[in-house]
């Protein structure tokens, strides 16, 4: 089989990497290879409205089938990439096909992170990634009283946040001193812990799971490193993912903590560019090399790589952006918030009324945090794209207007 385009996986950068080269490329022969049974869809509902039951399955397909029909896009579904050649601009499925190509596309996205103690094999321990995943997930929610969410990240967040709201009894266990602690400040990260608390749930931080209990082969409870037993009649695991580098790695491509990429996405590789989860990719706004786990930067990577390889020559100079909603919270992060050197609070307030935080390194603002705010979003891109150096907190007002 022979291709203009390949591209390997079937998440919101793959998918709309498809959208992009068809946009240019009306007639060039355009392949997508999932090892999911399902078209590109949308990740993001499925800690969220999708978990909950609100949204329908058909929303969180990124287009209906007749659209890939229409427009000569070949979905090859529940297929798995063993190897690439790049001498010879060729791939090998599991079933012992090939697929030579023009253009390679690596959106291979990552995998949960797994728990490596006694126990974890236990039936009732749920990983969150894909559509499957939140479906196994629900069905399990009806039938279970108490809960454990080993993670308090924004997945963690996230499920422990709709599980209460339906009912059951939640405990989060974090090994970092508060939620969201990887990712926000010590201030912040405590706000959101004390809110979680108040919204009946458990959290117990600055400790990990030691190991899982269980009865006939069946979750039962969680030991935690202070000696704690927790009973749960389910146990969800969210402590993050890691980038499904080993096609990239086995081919020779450069990798470290996912593919190496420049702006434009390319790899090391000619014609062959990586996008969305699994990307490291080099962003002139920073001057260096990161790689983002979010939405609108898997779409935007979709985009600039789709475009590219279709040939144009975009770079991706977007601050990333991410957003969640949890319990009555409306929480926005613009840019990074991982290497600052000081914090600054505007509107701060001691309840829903929310805050605004903006990162600074160097006197330039990194990232942004919107926690039930809402604020000029271009001039927040602009003050952060453009490198100002902040003096002052009415400095920061001024330009938000």
């Amino acid at each position: 089989m022979e291709t203009d385009y390949l591209i390997i996986g079937g998440g919101l950068a793959g998918g709309y990497a498809a959208e992009a080269i068809r946009s240019i490329d009306r007639s060039g022969e355009l392949t997508l290879v999932t090892d999911e049974n399902h078209r590109p869809y949308d990740r993001v509902p499925l800690s969220k409205t999708y978990l909950k039951g609100v949204l329908k399955r058909d929303r969180l397909y990124i287009r209906r089938l007749e659209h890939y029909q229409q427009n000569n896009i070949q979905l090859l579904l529940g297929r798995h990439v063993k190897r690439i050649d790049l001498h010879h601009k060729r791939v090998f499925l599991d079933d012992g096909d090939e697929i030579s190509y023009g253009r390679l596309l690596l959106a291979t996205g990552g995998r949960p992170r797994r728990l490596s103690i006694e126990g974890s094999d236990l039936e009732g321990i749920f990983y969150l990634r894909t559509l499957d995943d939140s479906e196994r997930i629900r069905i399990a929610m009806a039938y279970a009283g108490k809960v454990v969410v080993i993670g308090g990240g924004f997945i963690g967040c996230e499920v422990a946040s709709v599980m209460r709201e339906k009912g059951l009894e939640v405990t989060m266990v974090e090994v970092f001193p508060q939620l969201l602690g990887r990712v926000l400040d010590k201030e912040s990260a405590g706000w959101i812990t004390s809110y979680f608390r108040e919204m009946g749930v458990a959290v117990k931080t600055g400790v990990s799971a030691v190991k899982i209990l269980g009865e006939g082969g069946r979750v039962k409870a969680v030991m935690t490193s202070d000696g704690t037993t927790l009973d749960a009649d389910i146990v969800v695991v969210g402590i993050g993912i890691a980038p499904n580098t080993e096609l990239a790695e086995d081919a020779g491509l450069k990798t470290g903590d996912g593919i190496l990429v420049n702006e434009y996405l390319e790899t090391s590789s000619s014609d062959v560019y990586a996008a969305g989860d699994v990307a490291r990719f080099y962003s002139p706004i920073y001057g260096k090399s990161i790689r983002v786990e979010h939405y609108d930067v898997a779409v935007g990577h979709g985009d600039v790589a789709g475009s590219n390889m279709a040939g144009r020559r975009i770079p991706y100079v977007q601050p990333p952006y991410f957003f969640s909603n949890i319990f009555n919270l409306s929480i926005q992060v613009y840019g990074i918030t991982d290497s600052y050197d000081n914090v600054i609070t505007l509107d701060d307030g001691g309840d829903e009324g929310g805050f605004i935080k903006f990162y600074l390194h160097n006197r330039m603002v990194d990232g942004v945090l919107l926690l039930n705010k809402t604020a000029d979003i271009n001039a927040i891109r602009d003050l952060i794209s453009t490198r100002t150096q902040v003096n002052d907190p009415g400095q920061l007002k001024r330009m938000l207007g």
